[in-house]
This record gives structure tokens, sequence and C-alpha cells, in this order.
């Protein structure tokens, strides 16, 4: 286990150059996958009774070339999942100076490509039923079934197989990545948890992030989905549990944000803690990434310090490192020092050889 941090680095991500936009090919993908999900139908979201859930949706993928070759990447992929109210856009945020805000960018330039996903029940991916069918087991299998296609070489948008999988995730979306690398450990080689851990998340943190149905919230964007689709409430709200204190962020990041944010549902809010499990079986590298002042994932009596154990989820990874950001809120591709992230990322992924 290890905590790491190069001061040298940090300084030289304050001064983000100009970085070009990389070459996307955006399309919805048919994913057939199949879960037990937990039935929550009588209202009872602490119920262990499981139904059966199987189809085909669809699921927006973005993928994403490198702006820059390096050949060493050229098999390797970087697979990136959201977290709750957002789509795709939370790793690719164009919508205000993608230069300091979007990792797709960054990534493309290290020479990585990326395949961006928005997860079942958002942006352009299907919108089936939000209790029973969009929870997290589904959204796990689903996951698992994109990076056997992406292994294969069965992507047709993607033009060749992958050997190297990197899987990116982002709070619900480090869930997804936690939750693939605890059943099909084989399909990851290395795995980054960004506004994540095992604690327990508060239940404040809905009431105050004002999580309420979508169709209330903007009936111009949302008018047509069942009410078990959320999204929070205003902009206000939204900093209170996805940002830092008044000064760490700019506020046309959050003004961005609140005009293109997007959704969660009931059911993945009552089954994500479900899959806060151990992963005995992942041979790779693990590393986790948070703000200090995330009120979701962070023990505030401890100053977030229990990131620090979070290796013991990991018991036979090839390594186990963390980074604390001091003075940062949840969503730390949105924070004033996400250059200083996603450059530690990269810091993260040379050191491991990938």
């Amino acid at each position: 286990m290890a905590h790491f941090v190069s001061l040298a680095l940090l300084l030289s991500a304050l001064s983000v150059s100009a970085l070009p936009a990389p070459v996307c090919t955006d399309f919805v993908l048919p994913v057939t996958a199949s879960a037990n999900n937990i039935d929550l139908s009588s209202g009872d979201p602490t119920t262990n009774v499981t139904i059966p859930v199987s189809g085909t949706f669809g699921i927006e993928l973005k993928f994403c070339e490198p702006t820059t070759v390096v050949a060493s990447r050229a098999g390797t992929l970087q697979v990136l999942v959201h977290g709750a109210s957002y789509d795709t856009s939370y790793w690719d945020f164009e919508a205000f100076q993608p230069d300091n805000y979007s990792y797709v960018r960054f990534a493309a330039a290290q020479g990585y490509p990326t395949l961006n996903m928005a997860r079942l029940g958002s942006g352009l991916s299907d919108h089936p039923d939000p209790l029973q069918v969009v929870q997290f087991g589904l959204q796990i299998a689903i996951e698992e079934q994109i990076l056997r296609l992406a292994r294969a070489g069965s992507i047709t948008a993607l033009g060749r197989a992958f050997t190297d999988i990197i899987l990116v995730g982002h709070s619900f979306g480090s869930s997804v990545t936690n939750g693939v690398i605890a059943q099909a450990p084989e399909l990851v080689d290395a795995a980054i948890l960004t506004g994540y851990s095992h604690f327990p998340v508060p239940a404040s943190v809905f009431t105050v992030g004002g999580v309420l149905p979508a169709s209330q919230v903007d009936p111009v964007r949302f008018g047509g989905l069942a009410p078990d689709y959320l999204t929070t409430h205003n902009a206000s709200s939204r900093a209170a549990v996805l940002y830092g204190p008044v000064g760490t962020f700019d506020p046309s990041v959050l003004a961005a944000d609140e005009a293109t944010k997007d959704l969660l549902t009931t059911g993945e809010e009552f089954t994500f803690e479900r899959f806060a499990v151990s992963a005995p079986g992942f041979t790779g590298d693990v590393a986790a990434f948070i703000g200090e002042k995330d009120p979701s994932f962070c023990d505030p009596s401890v100053d977030c310090q229990n990131i620090a154990t979070e290796g013991q989820f990991y018991p036979n990874a090839k390594s186990f490192e963390f980074q604390i950001f001091p003075n940062t809120g949840h969503c730390l591709n949105l924070q004033l020092d996400a250059p200083q992230v996603f450059a530690s990322i990269q810091s993260w992924l040379d050191r491991h050889g990938h």
C-alpha cells in the first residue's frame, strides 16, 4: 500500500497547455446481459428477494483515438464509467474549458484510446424500468459484456482488439468497477477508483443533494420518464454534495454541469452498497483517488484517512495506492485541481507500466 504524491508533478499540472480534441466515434451498442436484481416491488430496500433480469440494451459509447502516438499503449484501452447524475460528459467535459476538465483529451494526449460509456438509464443509453431493471447487478453485468467484446475485437467501431484494459470509474461508476473486478477479475488489468470507498454513504447525501424525480426537476428534458428516474434539484444542492468549498471550483463549471446533468435511479440508490464487496480474485493494480471534502465516501471523523484502509478489499492485487486531494470535493474532474488529478493518475499508470 502506498500514498503517493509528487510536488513537481502537481506544480507542473497547474499550467495546462492546449490539448487537441481527439477523433471520436459516438454510437449505441446493443449489449445482451442478465443479472439477479433485487425485487424492490414491495417498497422494502432491505429485502434479499431477487428477480432475474435479462435482455438486450442499447448502451451509448464514445470511442476516442489518441492524439499522440505511443506504441506501447496501442493495445491498451481505458474504459471510463461515470457516476450518478452524469453521462459521458463527466469524463469528456466539453461544455467549459475542456483543456482543463476533459480527462478524455488528457488521456488521448498521453497515447491512450478511451471508451467512454453512458451507463444504462443515462445519456443516450436505454431507459428501462428504473426500479426493477436499472440496478447495480445489471449495470455490472453490462460492463462485463462490454469488456469481453472489447478484448475480443468484437466492437466494430473500435477497429481492433485490446489486450490491456484499464477500468476507470467515478462514484457510482467506481462501484460498477469494484463489482466487475470482484465478479470477473480476468477482464481487467488495472482499476482506478475515483470518488469512492467502502465507507457507508450517509443517507443525508441524497437529502442534501435534493434528489427528486427528474420529470419534476426538468420537465422539458426529462418529462417523459418514470418517477424513479432521479436527478439533483438545482445548482446549489448539486454543489453541496458534488463540489468542494467555495473557491475550490469555478462557478462556470457548476453552471455548465447543472445545465447538462443527467440521471440516477431509485433502483441504483437502493442497490449500490450491496456491491461494496472485496475482490480477492483480482491480481492487477488498483489505485484510489478521492477529495478530502467528499461527503459521500470520506469518513469525516478521520479526515478521509479511511481511504488508506481500502487495500484490504483487494488482498491479492499486484499493488494498491491511494491519494487524497486536500480541500477537494466529490467530483474530482470538475474541481480547480482537475489537472493535478489527471497528472496523478498518469503518474500512477506510468509507474505500473500501463
